[in-house]
């Protein structure tokens, strides 16, 4: 999936894109217009692209039925090797996730990388800094990439990678360019497996741990509120509790990101969906992670 606000060359990039396919490979490509009239699409077809159409709304909402409905059409009917998918650049991309990791869909495609675009001269715009829109492709992206940055001032492109290098989790890749030239390499990129380390070496003084689950694996939010509040105080596992503990758990009903701390564990809806993780950062001395994961995995719904 290739997202990012409106004009911000989406387009453009599915068609270098393209311009590196393999031999013999069929791709196809689904794109989403706001208005009823499909330019993107006519502009696509022109390239040489199969493209398929969800017009007159944004396929995380308004159009959804119609998203599922296509993209089973298209799976079955062109079986392409490679599915690319553009949303409108109105549209909060982690609903697109979800609909592809629902039953009937899920069998048939498998969710690679995604890839945010980003016109630098948004990371100074104050429109764009408070559109929850905006920060949801962000947020969402694993390749971050700056396009039309022969547009743009110094102070713009320091205000990109200033963003990109406070993003958590870290992108898997960030990159600047022009003209939509992305990388085909990035389309390959998969999800962390299972128990990959998510955390940084020690400092001195304290020591950080994380894991990483598949996106597939879902946890109980109530029952995992309780091992947080467990770790986060001093107890058998860590006998000086966790000085911080960060997270993004997909639960029953909603990805959320979660910080605790000793005095409390809050909540908030996030964008990402490449995986579930947890990173705790604790004094040196003592520590039996291995009892602080199996916690954590108690907490999975099964």
């Amino acid at each position: 999936m290739v997202t990012g606000f409106l004009g911000v060359g989406k387009t453009t990039a599915l068609l270098d894109l393209f311009s590196h396919r393999p031999d013999g490979e069929r791709w196809a490509v689904l794109v989403n217009e706001f208005g009823e009239i499909g330019i993107d699409g006519a502009v696509l077809t022109s390239g040489g692209l199969s493209v398929a159409e969800v017009t007159g709304g944004c396929i995380c909402c308004s159009a959804g039925l119609a998203l599922k409905v296509t993209l089973s059409r298209l799976l079955r009917e062109q079986s392409p090797d490679r599915l690319l998918i553009e949303p409108t650049g109105l549209a909060h991309p982690a609903a697109v996730i979800d609909t592809l990791r629902t039953p009937g869909l899920r069998e048939h495609a498998e969710v690679s990388a995604v890839i945010g675009l980003v016109d630098p001269r948004h990371c100074t715009s104050a429109r764009h800094l408070q559109s929850a829109t905006w920060q949801d492709q962000v947020r969402l992206a694993d390749v971050l990439v700056a396009n039309k940055t022969d547009l743009c001032e110094p102070d713009d492109l320091a205000a990109f990678d200033a963003l990109a290098a406070a993003a958590w989790p870290p992108k898997r890749a960030v990159t600047h360019t022009t003209r939509g030239r992305l990388d085909p390499a990035w389309l390959a990129l998969t999800p962390p497996a299972e128990g990959t380390p998510s955390a940084p070496p020690h400092t001195p003084e304290a020591v950080a741990q994380g894991w990483i689950w598949p996106p597939t694996t879902a946890f109980d939010r109530a029952r995992l509120q309780e091992a947080l509040q467990v770790l986060v105080r001093p107890n058998a596992a860590l006998p000086h509790g966790a000085l911080r503990l960060k997270g993004i758990f997909r639960t029953r009903r909603a990805w959320l990101l979660v910080a605790a701390s000793t005095d409390r564990i809050t909540w908030s809806p996030v964008g990402h969906r490449a995986d579930s993780r947890v990173e705790l950062i604790a004094l040196l001395g003592p520590a039996d992670w291995d009892a602080v994961r199996a916690r954590l995995e108690e907490t999975r719904l099964r």
